[in-house]
């Protein structure tokens, strides 16, 4: 390739990165600032008492399968059939933070490239889908981020180091900031991951609701039949995350992005985008605004499209 060709490509993935940094910077701002609006929305039918229903219960559980049910999980692995075993250890890769991460990251980055050399409606169709992806990643990243430093600062010790520990309860054996990977079960953190991503998918489309929550439920259990976390762990994970996912409908709610509201508050996702227009965002199908320099900015408004 000839110097002029490095000092083109430099020059467009130059203006790629700008572009990527304005558009995640533009739309953090934009959430932070756009006010929130009346009716204030109620997570869920009845609103905040089922959520701290909710937590009660969530820590109910986590307690009770501490003392109860942690004792009897060690060494499930050993018992448990050579296939269950293969096909758990393929499972439990869903839940790891960079399998969901990494296409949403790459699907929001070409869509904030693409997005400044679209027409006005292809503007706002990756607008409308840039909003749901966002949506998508701070669930998952936020919940990810805040398990992942409660857990190195609680230091429990996960099963497999459990077993090599002395005393009549090991399986309640804490290292406070210990922040060492031996040392960090609780809450799991796959199964923070796997219930943010498919609750926030129950989100966005709720009649897939039933299915996304079996699967998260059968990937959190790996994480237990392999002998990395605790029931309770499990149980902590998926609280955590269901809660912060919640907030976080909260929070678009309000400010009518991704969701919109019924006279009395209750949440629904908007109706995104149709097949029709997503074929914009497509190479052949995309139409064009002839460069950089002509467009007009599209308002994060038209992600309610």
């Amino acid at each position: 390739m000839s110097a002029a060709g490095v000092r083109a490509g430099g020059r467009r993935l130059a203006e790629a990165g700008r572009d990527i940094a304005a558009g995640l910077l533009g739309g953090l701002g934009d959430l932070r600032r756009r006010p929130a609006r009346r009716p204030a929305p109620r997570v869920l039918r009845a609103g905040w008492p089922v959520i701290a229903a909710g937590v009660i219960l969530t820590v109910a559980a986590v307690a009770a399968a501490m003392l109860l049910v942690d004792p009897l999980t060690p060494g499930l692995r050993a018992r448990a059939p050579a296939g269950v075993v293969i096909l758990a250890e393929r499972l439990t890769d869903l839940g790891l933070g960079g399998v969901v991460l990494w296409p949403l990251g790459i699907a929001l980055a070409l869509l904030l490239v693409l997005r400044p050399h679209l027409d006005a409606m292809g503007r706002r169709v990756a607008t409308a889908v840039i909003a749901r992806v966002g949506f998508l990643v701070l669930c998952v990243a936020g919940a990810g981020l805040l398990v992942t430093v409660v857990k190195r600062l609680i230091g429990r010790a996960r099963p497999h180091v459990a077993l090599g520990l002395p005393g009549p309860d090991p399986q309640l054996t804490f290292d406070w900031l210990s922040w060492r990977a031996s040392y960090a079960s609780f809450p799991s953190g796959h199964a923070t991951t796997v219930f943010a991503t498919t609750v926030a998918l129950a989100a966005l489309f709720p009649r897939a609701r039933g299915p996304l929550l079996a699967l998260a439920a059968v990937v959190a259990a790996t994480r237990v039949l392999l002998g990395a976390h605790y029931p309770s762990d499990v149980i902590a994970g998926a609280g955590v995350a269901t809660l912060f996912v919640l907030w976080m409908v909260k929070l678009f709610a309000a400010r009518r992005l991704v969701f919109r509201l019924d006279a009395e508050g209750a949440i629904a996702p908007m109706a995104g985008p149709s097949a029709r227009r997503l074929g914009l965002l497509l190479p052949w199908g995309a139409r064009w605004s002839g460069g950089r320099n002509g467009r007009s900015p599209i308002p994060l408004e038209e992600a309610r499209s």
